[in-house]
């Protein structure tokens, strides 16, 4: 018989929001970086305003990091503190890439430093819904 998932106990509805907050806030910064690619005839803007957004927004993270720190979701927490490390790393290659090159493979390869290591907020988002019923709303 298939057993529904318990609720997320209400002591934790905090700490849930302030996971979505780090998640939406680094997907903000990602949206950035990306928009900064060149598309088409459109000429993007510069590549250094994408990596500050991704800077932003990880200094912005990490101020909400501790309110979802779970004994539960100790293993994706630490990895979504290693993910903005190896990002913020990353964004250094990127602008050094930018700076030297015009090529955009180079450029999209260094990319992926920063894209895929954020991708954790995604799987620590898949363990929180594999626990618990989330709720919809702030309380």
């Amino acid at each position: 018989m298939f057993r529904r998932k318990p609720d997320l106990p209400e002591e934790l509805h905090p700490a849930w929001w302030s996971f979505v907050d780090c998640a939406e806030v680094i997907e903000a910064g990602r949206r950035v970086l990306l928009g900064t690619l060149p598309t088409g005839r459109v000429e993007p803007a510069p590549i250094g305003v994408g990596t500050d957004a991704v800077r932003r927004s990880i200094a912005d993270a990490r101020e909400w990091m501790p309110a979802w720190r779970l004994d539960e979701l100790e293993r994706d927490w630490q990895d979504c503190d290693t993910a903005l490390d190896d990002a913020e790393q990353a964004l250094v290659e990127v602008d050094e890439v930018a700076a030297s090159t015009d090529e955009l493979e180079e450029l999209l390869e260094s990319l992926q430093g920063v894209i895929d290591p954020l991708d954790t907020f995604a799987d620590a988002e898949r363990e929180w819904r594999r626990r618990w019923r989330l709720p919809r709303e702030r309380s």
